[in-house]
């Protein structure tokens, strides 16, 4: 497996300026580390790091202003460009956000990349389902996930030349506990999976991941994992922009995810949300390359 690691340093979508530089403290803390640390291992993964795409504007950027919207796009663009390259060179691109914008580049141009419907899972403690219509921050990583089903802004949905970007039959949702009324209604009613706390607790993460991973690896033209770190316990992991109460376990995360089949239909990852500046004792960087390698790592 070829693996590109490439950094969006996006926030001007989010809610913290602080989420840009979650490339660039990657790349100096921990990239080398975690590349020895898959040699030790005798993972066969050939890793390289293909540089940080970089926003034009950090400041935050409100949809309803036109003028943002533009700049958002622009930036987006430049993000699906690199991810697009990358598949078209046979590489699994991973992304490491930045805010959860980031989503719309990253997945438009894995999914330019091939001719058959993609699957997502989105590992997240909010839905990013909203519109410029439903949202009350109008901030961009709120919608992202509804963007790459075909709704809310146009111009962004439509940005690769397909619309829905993901097929939502192949799409399904893990560790929401924070949303508003129009997101799940919205979900339901394109066909998306969504399994929030409430199921999980219920059931329990091996059953609901097991299952939610079955759906997204049985898209025709391989899946994709899109994952938030606000969706774990911010007691474990405080260094994200919008932490919630009561997340998933990072460990048994982890130990679920490197267990689960398939891989080889993996089209890309993303990691996003990291924020250095609310991670002063660096817990949170530290399950990066941990999560990394479980979601690489095969049976």
């Amino acid at each position: 497996m070829r693996i590109a690691l490439l950094g969006a340093a996006f926030s001007a979508g989010g809610a913290h300026p602080g989420c840009r530089h979650a490339p660039e403290v990657f790349r100096e803390r921990e990239y080398l580390a975690w590349r020895r640390r898959l040699a030790r291992q005798q993972l066969a993964l050939s890793v390289f790091w293909a540089g940080i795409v970089r926003e034009e504007n950090p400041i935050p950027l409100p949809m309803h202003c036109p003028a943002a919207r533009r700049a958002l796009l622009r930036n987006s663009q430049r993000l699906m460009r690199h991810t697009l390259r990358l598949r078209r060179g046979g590489r699994l691109p991973v992304v490491i956000g930045g805010d959860h914008s980031c989503a719309i580049g990253t997945w438009t141009g894995i999914a330019s990349a091939q001719r058959q419907p993609l699957g997502l899972l989105w590992i997240d403690a909010h839905f990013d389902a909203h519109t410029p219509d439903s949202s009350e921050s109008q901030r961009l990583h709120g919608m992202s996930f509804a963007v790459l089903l075909g709704e809310g802004d146009a111009a962004l949905a439509q940005m690769g030349g397909q619309t829905p970007v993901v097929d939502a039959r192949y799409c399904a949702v893990i560790g929401v506990r924070s949303y508003e009324a129009e997101e799940p209604l919205r979900l339901a009613r394109l066909g998306v999976r969504c399994y929030t706390r409430d199921e999980i607790r219920q059931r329990g993460l091996t059953a609901v991941l097991s299952e939610a991973w079955r759906r997204v690896a049985a898209a025709p033209g391989g899946f994709g994992v899109s994952l938030d770190l606000d969706v774990l316990d911010p007691m474990l992991a405080p260094g994200v922009s919008v932490p919630e109460h009561g997340g998933l376990h990072p460990t048994k995360l982890a130990r679920l995810l490197a267990r689960q089949p398939h891989k080889e239909r993996l089209r890309g990852l993303e990691l996003v949300e990291l924020n250095p500046n609310h991670d002063p004792q660096g817990k949170t960087l530290r399950l990066l390359p941990k999560l990394m390698t479980a979601l690489l790592m095969r049976r």
